[in-house]
């Protein structure tokens, strides 16, 4: 036992955690917290960096959590500062990213009083509640360490979605006796072994399997075990949305993203997983919006690990559902499997003219984006790091960006939050520092939070932000080109001068208005020790970018 304040004893325990690194906004109801958080960062026990907006915060720390595989946490406060947080917070929910956020709350003998205190939300923790898997408010200071160590560890064993914990503010600066709680290793619950055997043979009796493979399986830091399954039995993968990365795009047995439809056009592979007749689904929730809301068909013999098994079902009947950390349970799965291994020499011939037909598929639809996109790889490297936003060449990149690396390739794919890659990109810095990062965004999305500009000069954080500047909605306005005749309304942006603007920030500027310009200062710009603002012209669309 230890006598401090409240505040103390927050910063005390997310170290005990584990915890390195806070991102957040300083607020009068915080004040005690942050000052028991200057000594630990003068100390060099902690690393702070702070944000111009709760929006913007929630999507620094989503970013450092998809970059590194640890949560992100973040520290905001009573009311709008919570409330601010919450477009944020459901990105993160509902693409399945770890994140604890601690905010403050009224002082607690006013708590549930309505007598209009500063900031006061009445249903702070049920505004909350809406966007993140685990709730908790302390009632009692002491209880502080427990509530802490209670929301890592739900992180580190449930689905990967926010927890969120309110702190009377008065509680920051109370003085108590605390136990400092260290933290608990996981012990995650396994499937049935009975299950297990099952699916077994399921996939050892396959005559044309596939694998689809999500973002779990690099949060579960299981890329290993499922190139082993797939190359054991030569089976074929496919990543859904959220999975790029999941499996490398130049391994003779990728099929790219099955993504199709929409915005992401014609995709052999979405077609060819409706005639395989087992697959085995891996750490994605398949949802609606980029599953069967699309078309994709899947066999009936539907093989589903996920760490959260009311997933299973959702939109596909499940044959087999296992239950547990994707890690674990393809662990037990290659060891019920044994020794044994099925070459698929006749499929080889077919998979090789698949993946001839959505290269030419790719061609004939995004000839432009794909030369982009192939040339922007070259140019930053195999590692790089991406993030892009919800705009028209992210959306291209999920099928045209070649993507090796696990946690290198990051887009918004859940709410499909606008203003996400840019924010997110410095978080993402601050997690891989040795790693370059590529910010990609449009005009529109990046003035969602273009005042970090600030933070990332304040705090030394180096993304290459290359904002696509068309003047418009541009995603928006192609819609009312093709479905409303050309009736354009509202979809054109008056922008700033990005020149001035990074000028008024003291950083870096450069513009582009080809492939060859781009990769060229791409080329230029290397591994930057300061962030760089790169405006690419296209006037005409990213499809015409040349």
């Amino acid at each position: 036992m230890a006598r401090m304040t409240g505040g103390q004893a927050v910063v005390e325990s997310l170290a005990a955690q584990g915890v390195d690194t806070v991102f957040g906004i300083i607020s009068v109801h915080t004040l005690h917290l942050y000052d028991a958080l200057r000594d630990a960062v003068e100390a060099g026990r902690m690393r702070f960096v702070g944000a111009r907006h709760e929006h913007a915060l929630g999507f620094m720390a989503d970013g450092y959590a998809r970059a590194t595989g640890k949560p992100g946490v973040m520290l905001t406060s009573s009311g709008p500062g919570a409330a601010d947080s919450v477009g944020a917070l459901g990105e993160s929910f509902h693409s399945s990213v770890p994140l604890l956020q601690i905010t403050t709350d009224i002082e607690s003998d006013w708590a549930g009083r309505g007598l209009g205190a500063t900031h006061e939300a009445p249903r702070q923790m049920d505004m909350l509640a809406s966007v993140t898997g685990w709730q908790s408010q302390v009632k009692r200071v002491d209880e502080i360490p427990n509530a802490i160590a209670d929301g890592m560890h739900h992180l580190a064993t449930h689905h990967p979605r926010p927890a969120a914990l309110t702190i009377p503010t008065d509680f920051l600066d109370a003085e108590a006796d605390f136990e400092i709680i260290p933290s608990r290793a996981p012990n995650g619950a396994l499937p049935d072994p009975a299950l297990v055997a099952e699916a077994a043979g399921l996939i050892a009796g396959a005559r044309r399997p596939l694998i689809l493979a999500g973002g779990g399986v690099m949060s579960a830091d299981a890329t290993a075990e499922l190139r082993e399954l797939a190359e054991r039995f030569e089976i074929p993968v496919a990543v859904a949305d959220g999975g790029k990365g999941a499996f490398p795009d130049d391994h003779p047995l990728a099929l790219g993203t099955v993504l199709g439809g929409r915005v992401w056009g014609d995709n052999p592979v979405q077609a060819y997983a409706g005639t395989c007749d087992v697959a085995v689904v891996v750490g994605t929730s398949l949802p609606l919006r980029s599953t069967a809301g699309v078309g994709l068909r899947l066999p009936e013999k539907l093989v589903q690990i996920d760490i959260d098994p009311t997933m299973f079902g959702r939109n596909y009947p499940v044959r087999v559902g296992l239950a547990g950390n994707a890690k674990s349970v393809l662990r037990r799965l290659l060891d019920g499997l044994d020794g044994s291994h099925r070459p698929r020499t006749g499929q080889r011939a077919e998979l090789a003219r698949l993946k001839r037909e959505t290269r030419e598929g790719l061609e004939r639809q995004f000839p432009n984006e794909l030369r982009a996109w192939e040339a922007i790889r070259s140019a930053i490297g195999r590692d790089a790091v991406v993030l892009s936003d919800s705009t028209v060449p992210g959306y291209i990149a999920q099928r045209c960006l070649p993507v090796y690396e696990p946690r290198s390739y990051h887009h918004p794919h859940g709410w499909v939050s606008i203003g996400y890659s840019f924010a997110a990109s410095l978080g993402a810095k601050v997690g891989v520092p040795d790693r370059r990062v590529l910010c990609i965004t449009g005009d529109g999305g990046f003035q969602y939070n273009l005042q970090e500009l600030g933070s990332a000069v304040q705090y030394g954080i180096a993304p290459i932000v290359v904002v696509f500047n068309d003047n418009a909605w541009g995603v928006l306005q192609r819609y009312q080109r093709t479905h409303f005749d050309g009736r354009y309304f509202v979809t054109e942006l008056a922008n700033p001068d990005f020149e001035k603007l990074a000028a008024a920030y003291g950083i870096d500027y450069w513009r582009a208005d080809s492939v060859d310009g781009l990769t060229s200062t791409l080329r230029r710009i290397g591994d930057p020790a300061t962030i760089q603002l790169v405006e690419v012209l296209i006037p005409h669309g990213f499809a015409n970018f040349t």
